[in-house]
């Protein structure tokens, strides 16, 4: 695979990362959750600095030697989880030993076809080192859950129901206020699709999707039955209720990953909402 890579000429690189620890380790974090099959690294070291050659099935990336080993410090700490996130995902790592001049070309984003070459035809480290750099750290190879937090923290765009496209682009800069206006604007939404603005909240939420024995649901799930259809109204208004009363009855302060779970649960209800049938 790395063959076909070199055939193609540096400029197929695309350069990631700084001079700075965080910043490559998030560059990477970045790669493994936006990019299809990532199979192949190469760890390219010089002199106590490393930096990584990842190829993905559309794209190759150059990240920068910020990180390093040999010492008790950022710079290996962030190598160590860096190789533990590869490792998690299954990637094949080989560690490469380069020149300091064609690290110092790497990280001015100046290798050409001959550099490129240089690092094909260069040998493996062996005896393989990789777990030997994490056991430095960790004192183990499990993996450490605190790496979780190198992945990009976003919103899926692509995943977001086109009624709250807008609110998910401020949610950075106010979240409380975007879910708030977010359970609002369902309200709202439901309130137009029964045509009843006197309901409310649960009330609202059960005439509308769930069924009773003294009455029908206005609306349903598609799901085949009655039942199966009167669950998913019941998570929906239960879901609706716990999050959304909270935050009608006090002030939230939460975790900014907790408030991105929580918009995406909003989410699935506006999708769920617009998959419902009306009753005849």
């Amino acid at each position: 695979m790395f063959n076909i890579l070199f055939r193609k000429g540096s400029e197929e690189i695309q350069y990631l990362g700084t001079c700075y620890t965080q910043d490559c380790l998030e560059a990477l974090g970045f790669i493994l959750q936006t990019q299809k099959n990532v199979k192949e690294a190469k760890l390219l070291s010089n002199n106590g600095y490393h930096a990584f050659l990842i190829l993905s099935e559309r794209n190759t990336y150059i990240i920068r030697s910020g990180f390093t080993s040999g010492y008790l410090g950022e710079g290996p700490k962030r190598l160590a989880s860096a190789l533990q996130l590869l490792l998690r995902y299954e990637v094949d790592v080989e560690e490469i030993l380069i020149t300091h001049t064609l690290m110092k070309k790497l990280n001015t984003t100046s290798l050409n076809n001959q550099d490129i070459h240089k690092i094909q035809v260069s040998k493996v480290v062996l005896p393989i080192e990789i777990y030997e750099y994490i056991y430095a750290i960790y004192k183990s190879t499990d993996y450490q859950i605190s790496n979780n937090r190198y992945y990009p923290t976003e919103l899926p765009y692509h995943l977001i129901d086109p009624r709250i496209f807008d609110l998910a682009l401020k949610f950075k800069d106010n979240p409380n206020s975007t879910i708030l206006i977010a359970y609002t604007r369902l309200e709202d939404i439901v309130k137009i699709k029964i045509n009843n603005h006197s309901l409310f909240s649960n009330n609202l939420l059960k005439t509308a999707f769930i069924s009773e024995e003294e009455r029908k649901s206005l609306h349903y799930w598609n799901t085949g039955n009655e039942k199966s259809s009167n669950a998913i109204g019941s998570i929906f208004t239960n879901i609706f209720s716990a999050y959304r009363n909270e935050r009608a009855h006090s002030e939230i302060d939460k975790p900014y990953q907790t408030q991105i779970r929580e918009f995406l649960l909003i989410n699935e209800l506006y999708l769920l909402e617009h998959e419902t049938i009306e009753r005849i």
